[in-house]
């Protein structure tokens, strides 16, 4: 249903210029010439041309109506259909390759601000992707694109629509940008912290002292797996069993549903025979996603797959916490990647997990004073994300509200 006062059209009746394709790639990238935009680069947050692959004037000027002008709108057409980016005066002047197509907006009906919101609105990617074709690569034709329906509110509205939106947008890029610097913040302090290059101060302000030690996973934990549990005795209800899809969104505090489960009673047997993951523990993938470790928290109930899952027991005297910011560092991330590059079906072994090394503070004081202030700076970084998820949330609602006409905005008498 077409709101009051809206109107709905196809993609082609209300473009200014014929939507096209873009210059046929030839392979030869030539160091002067004129920049082309391809679909990758629309991925960037930031479009360089010096970065982007040139083309010949010869070849430029035998594809000048693809030539990009400013306010414009040019969407991949295959790979990531239907992703789009407007055009500033960074980019006039520059073309476009085979898998972009150019759109322009009828000024008089369509604002191109709007219209770059209109093409990322649900409604309008629902019926994008319903005329994608192709199965190993998704491509939409230009026939099928100019089909694609509108829905077009009167140009005041319009503009008031994509203020709104564009707000949200100018908000997310500058949590992103928050973001991004804590995150860099962190590393950095990482690197000063875990090696020993930066002392803290003790509970009674003196600079700690004393020598770290260069240490090997082995010397604090017992590296080992699971005990096996066969196919035929996971069930539907009980206690769950992680595998490492389960590891990775643990690791990633990401919500999930778990899908296989062990009996109460296999899980009282085991522990009672075997023991299973304390608090404080590390569950390591070992296929796959190498590298991403759970620590255990107070609470956890599960057993785990053996062989995809190492699982590293506490025993000797290091922090926990202390030990999980060495895990997440690039000294022992590397040396997992290198380990794994040397064995046959690149995986990280029990036995390469006992020589992982660390560096480690003389006292436990020291290793939970280091901690804590890394504990801060990832707390800071689960912040600033937790805002991030909520803004992209808030303004997908928005968007499906706004973009439908379910909801209305209110246009001053000095805007029409």
């Amino acid at each position: 249903m077409v709101p009051n006062g809206w109107s709905c059209h196809l993609l082609s009746e209300i473009c200014g210029k014929q939507i096209s394709y873009g210059i046929v790639q030839t392979g030869e990238n030539l160091p002067k010439g004129t920049p082309c935009l391809r679909v990758v680069d629309l991925t960037k947050n930031v479009i360089q041309p010096d970065e982007m692959i040139r083309t010949s004037d010869e070849i430029n000027n035998a594809y000048k109506k693809t030539i990009l002008e400013k306010d414009e709108i040019v969407m991949a057409l295959r790979g990531e259909v239907g992703l789009v980016r407007l055009i500033d005066f960074n980019l006039e002047g520059a073309n476009i390759t085979r898998g972009l197509a150019r759109i322009s907006a009828k000024k008089d009906v369509i604002y191109p601000e709007f219209l770059l919101w209109e093409l990322r609105s649900p409604k309008f990617r629902a019926d994008l992707i319903r005329r994608v074709g192709g199965s190993a690569l998704q491509e939409i034709s230009l026939t099928e694109l100019r089909k694609v329906r509108t829905l077009v509110p009167p140009l005041p509205e319009q503009k008031k629509i994509a203020e709104i939106l564009s707000t949200w947008d100018q908000a997310i890029a500058k949590t992103e940008r928050i973001l991004d610097l804590a995150r860099q913040q962190k590393r950095a302090l990482m690197q000063q912290l875990l090696t020993g290059k930066k002392r803290l101060l003790t509970s009674a302000g003196q600079r700690f002292d004393g020598d770290w030690e260069f240490c090997s996973v082995n010397d604090f934990f017992k590296v080992g797996s699971s005990k096996r549990v066969l196919q035929e005795d996971w069930t539907d209800s009980g206690v769950p069993f992680y595998r490492t899809r389960e590891l990775v969104s643990l690791n990633k505090n990401e919500p999930f549903r778990s899908e296989i489960f062990i009996s109460e009673r296999l899980f009282a047997e085991i522990s009672e025979k075997y023991e299973t993951p304390s608090t404080g523990d590390f569950l390591v993938s070992g296929v796959g996603t190498l590298g991403i470790c759970y620590q255990v928290k107070d609470g956890d109930r599960f057993y785990f797959k053996d062989g995809n899952v190492l699982w590293f027991k506490r025993e000797g005297d290091i922090d926990s916490d202390f030990f999980y910011h060495c895990f997440q560092s690039d000294f022992i991330q590397k040396q997992i990647t290198d380990q794994a590059a040397v064995t046959t079906v690149g995986t990280y072994t029990i036995q390469n997990a006992k020589k992982t090394k660390l560096y480690c503070p003389p006292t436990l004081e020291e290793q939970r004073k280091v901690a804590a202030v890394l504990n801060s700076a990832a707390q800071e970084i689960e912040t600033l994300q937790s805002q991030l998820d909520g803004l992209k949330q808030e303004k997908k609602a928005l968007m499906q509200t706004l973009l439908t006409g379910k909801r209305r905005v209110n246009v001053m008498p000095e805007e029409i």
